[in-house]
């Protein structure tokens, strides 16, 4: 991936990227038949999917290591700020933009059932989202797509504030996807 490629990505085309990967594994098994050769199809399919998995935790590493951190984590010793206010109000804003803008579109292969992940990121100075990690037991595919949307919703629409000054501060966000 070049420069321009990297660039591209961080500005929005992160989700499109991730259906790009989708599409050439799709593409890729079917050319085989399940009927016709059951074993050369679980081969191949394997071998496609490890692909893509190499492919989406590229994507995601890619974007991970061009962060740079702006701010620096400092404690407070008061009660915590994020609870009031608008920072309260843009938290709980990101919590409904990852209930109703997943895309499950990028799920579609996917049977029914409860997917689960948590997100643990970072908030800089700037409000955008960094250091975003996954955990959870839905599946490495589900986790990194969660990152990933993460990733491409890019921040918050303002700055965390502490007593007007921007602050850094870590998050974890579970994200639940119910498919029926």
């Amino acid at each position: 991936m070049d420069a321009q490629e990297k660039k591209s990505l961080m500005n929005g085309n992160i989700l499109t990227e991730v259906k790009n990967i989708q599409k050439r594994f799709s593409d890729s098994i079917s050319r085989y038949d399940y009927k016709e050769n059951s074993a050369l199809y679980d081969e191949k399919y394997k071998s496609f999917y490890v692909e893509k998995l190499k492919d989406l935790k590229s994507l995601y590493q890619s974007i991970y290591d061009k962060e740079t951190m702006i701010g620096k984590i400092e404690t407070i010793s008061e009660a915590s700020p994020l609870i009031q206010g608008e920072n309260k109000k843009l938290l709980q804003d990101l919590q409904k933009q990852l209930i109703t803008d997943f895309p499950v579109y990028l799920l579609r292969n996917y049977s029914d059932g409860i997917y689960q992940c948590n997100l643990s990121f970072t908030v800089d100075v700037d409000g955008k989202f960094k250091r975003v990690k996954y955990r959870g037991e839905s599946g490495t595919e589900f986790n990194i797509i969660s990152a990933l949307f993460l990733y491409a919703i890019g921040g918050l629409k303002k700055p965390l504030l502490y007593k007007n000054t921007p602050i850094v501060e870590n998050f974890s966000q579970p994200v639940v996807v119910r498919l029926e």
